[in-house]
């Protein structure tokens, strides 16, 4: 039985000092307070104008390279009421310069527009954000109360409030978040990963299906529309084949440069086509012109004809007048 207490008396006096511990790692950790988001509202005055703002905050991220942040705005104006949220990206590489926000959502206050915009100065060791005016749709007569959010998406040691006033017409669009944009798609309740259905580059190329877009719109697969319009500021329409001074290739010239090349002069071939691949409007207006030449042989087909007719007959006629 003595054994037993010593047991007991042993076991309780570790797990004493095991709580004790986690306390001690508790309050180790209560140290590190970072603070992840604010709220505030500003007020702009009747009569406001386009440029004018009110800087109401100076963030502090914990690492220079991870500032994120999200700003939502909420304002009535009227009987309309509006929102948007804002992101922004803050880095030691970041010019100091005030730039607008990007949005990545917005219930407009009239159609698609909105009375206010975010912006950011980057600055690496002052970094703030104030909200500005870019339209004044509504009541003009009363004062317009804002309210924000800022909600940091990495760590963020502290927020210091602001309340400083101007007019700025000249903010550089826009404040980038990465050099390129991915949007993935995939079913949450499947194991499988998601795939890249659409990347939007830094130089405006736009890539559906496919991670390297070379021109403005790389599609990797079909297409399915109604109607393309192509506007043919390249490929010149060759109406110039029905003009007096072209020199359209005799028909002996064709056939021997086909015997030799195994296609039509002026149209690829079908290794130059599987290398390079096919330029529409081009071939398109080749394929025109061919189709053009073409109708002037067979004019000049018609012509011939028409004078072999011609003379067939007249021969039809000689023997006919000499058989008499």
């Amino acid at each position: 039985m003595k054994k037993l207490l010593i047991l007991i008396a042993l076991f309780v006096f570790c797990q004493s000092k095991n709580f004790a511990k986690s306390l001690e790692l508790h309050n180790s950790f209560s140290n590190n307070i970072y603070l992840a988001e604010y709220e505030t509202s500003v007020t702009f005055p009747a009569g406001f104008v386009v440029g004018d703002y009110i800087e109401f905050l100076k963030v502090s991220p914990k690492s220079l390279a991870g500032g994120y942040y999200e700003i939502s705005i909420a304002y009535t104006r009227g009987n309309i009421a509006a929102a948007a949220t804002h992101v922004a990206a803050i880095s030691h590489a970041n010019p100091a310069l005030w730039r607008e926000t990007g949005r990545i959502n917005n219930n407009p206050y009239v159609g698609t527009s909105t009375n206010f915009t975010i912006d950011c100065n980057t600055e690496a060791a002052n970094p703030r954000f104030r909200i500005r005016a870019i339209n004044t749709y509504g009541v003009t007569t009363d004062n317009l109360t804002v309210y924000i959010k800022v909600t940091a998406v990495n760590l963020n040691n502290s927020f210091t409030a602001l309340n400083i006033t101007g007019n700025d017409t000249t903010v550089t669009k826009y404040l980038p978040m990465t050099s390129d944009w991915d949007l993935y798609v995939g079913n949450s309740f499947s194991s499988n990963g998601a795939t890249l259905a659409m990347k939007a580059t830094q130089n405006g190329n736009i890539g559906i299906g496919t991670s390297i877009p070379d021109e403005k719109l790389t599609v990797k697969g079909k297409i399915h529309t109604q109607e393309v319009k192509v506007d043919l500021l390249g490929a010149l329409v060759p109406d110039y084949v029905f003009e007096n001074d072209y020199q359209l290739k005799t028909l002996e010239e064709v056939e021997k440069y086909i015997k030799e090349n195994k296609h039509l002069p002026e149209i690829p071939s079908a290794q130059e086509i599987e290398k390079n691949g096919l330029m529409l409007a081009e071939m398109n207006m080749n394929l025109l012109k061919k189709i053009e030449e073409m109708t002037l042989y067979m004019i000049e087909m018609k012509k011939e004809n028409e004078k072999q007719n011609e003379e067939i007959k007249k021969l039809k006629n000689i023997i006919t007048s000499t058989t008499k």
